[in-house]
């Protein structure tokens, strides 16, 4: 693809990333002091969010993810398309950053609440979807021989927990029946304790999953959304890789993707990644990553990850995974999100974070968003009414 001379490059850029008018509530998440990065015990305040959501790297230890040498061009579209529900859209919702991507090529980019392209973004869960990936590349590598093998064959510490037994596609598909209380924004809950390992540097990640002991159902019958799932796989990785998480991350997927920037993993206090949430990144590689998955694991030609294993991953297989099944409305995957009504698939994170991808129209939207609490339902509604009218909006005759 041919370079962009750099003038005319400049003014595409300040096109697509045209400042806004006033964001949604900025008084209350610190607009006035300039957006304050806060500290380990009260980051997520709702006035600190905005800059600790793009600064986790100075409240927690983290890993570097390295970028690729040779970054993998977005071509920009050379005006955004007019489409005021967008802006609506930005008017309404608290989101720190939108992108939107049509055939490989950007449409539209925006930030709000002071914050711009060269920041790192956190995923929270979207992280889920990258382990994964790379849990794919793994079985392709033959490091690991197989889904149906059991985790505890790789990892020792959890032939004495809730695990045993367990095979890694349960596992991926967040249903081995492991008994875990997932209830956000309470301090007596399993995901608080797991997540106390990391923000409070308080144990370690593996001794927080080797106190679950418990199922609450069989392996492999129900879909039931347990974080420490995604845990339990990194530690398979890196047991099978002989690697770091972050280091193998980078090396089979964030550099071959073609990644423009490092992204940074929160660590505990042994040194391991929060693998089921906390990895940060810029908008416009978050991105890269829903086009690498709309590609089926390839970028320009070159294989990345398997695209058997991309299709499993984004396909609702069995069904107690499909959509208005496993939850509500959203099926599941490897770690990915179904969307029902064709409408394709999703990296979603708590507080407003998510990737969604339409195969069909080859489209990938990216959401950073500083939602109030971890989950709001008019808020995910307004997120997936967007979704519905670029689809629609796109929509080939």
């Amino acid at each position: 693809m041919p370079r962009v001379r750099p003038l005319v490059a400049a003014a595409v850029f300040a096109f697509a990333v045209a400042p806004l008018g006033a964001a949604p509530d900025e008084a209350a998440y610190g607009a006035g002091q300039g957006y304050p990065v806060g500290s380990r015990y009260d980051w997520f305040q709702q006035h600190r969010m905005v800059g600790s959501f793009t600064a986790m790297e100075q409240l927690f230890p983290t890993r570097r993810v390295a970028a690729a040498a040779m970054p993998r061009p977005l071509p920009r579209a050379e005006r955004e398309p007019d489409r005021p529900f967008v802006q609506r859209h930005l008017d309404s919702h608290p989101a720190t950053g939108l992108l939107v991507m049509k055939d490989g090529r950007i449409l539209v980019e925006r930030y709000q609440y002071g914050r711009h392209a060269e920041q790192r973004f956190t995923s929270f869960s979207m992280a889920k979807t990258v382990v994964a990936m790379a849990v794919g590349v793994a079985v392709a590598e033959g490091r690991i021989g197989s889904v149906d093998d059991t985790v505890d064959r790789y990892e020792p510490a959890l032939k004495d927990t809730a695990w045993a037994g367990v095979t890694l596609r349960q596992v991926l598909q967040m249903s081995s029946g492991v008994q875990f209380d997932e209830t956000y924004d309470r301090a007596d809950t399993d995901i608080a304790t797991l997540s106390r390992t990391w923000s409070r540097q308080q144990g370690t990640l593996l001794a927080a999953i080797g106190q679950l002991k418990q199922r609450d159902r069989a392996p492999g019958a129900t879909f039931k959304y347990v974080s420490a799932e995604t845990q339990v796989l990194a530690q398979v990785l890196v047991r099978a890789t002989g690697m770091p998480l972050a280091d193998y991350v980078g090396e089979k997927l964030w550099r071959p993707m073609g990644a423009e920037a490092d992204a940074a993993w929160v660590l505990d206090a042994a040194g391991m990644e929060a693998a089921y949430c906390c990895l940060s990144a810029r908008l416009r590689d978050w991105a890269r990553l829903g086009q690498l998955l709309l590609d089926d694991g390839r970028v320009d030609g070159r294989r990345v990850v398997p695209a058997e294993w991309v299709r499993a991953a984004t396909t609702a297989t069995a069904p107690h995974l499909q959509p208005r099944v496993a939850t509500p409305y959203f099926g599941y995957g490897y770690q990915v999100w179904i969307f029902p009504d064709g409408l394709g698939f999703a990296l979603l994170g708590i507080r407003g974070q998510a990737v969604f991808v339409n195969p069909r129209e080859r489209l990938v939207m990216v959401q950073t968003a500083v939602w109030p609490s971890s989950s709001v339902r008019v808020l995910s509604i307004q997120r997936d009414r967007l979704w519905r009218d670029l689809v629609k909006a796109v929509a080939r005759p």
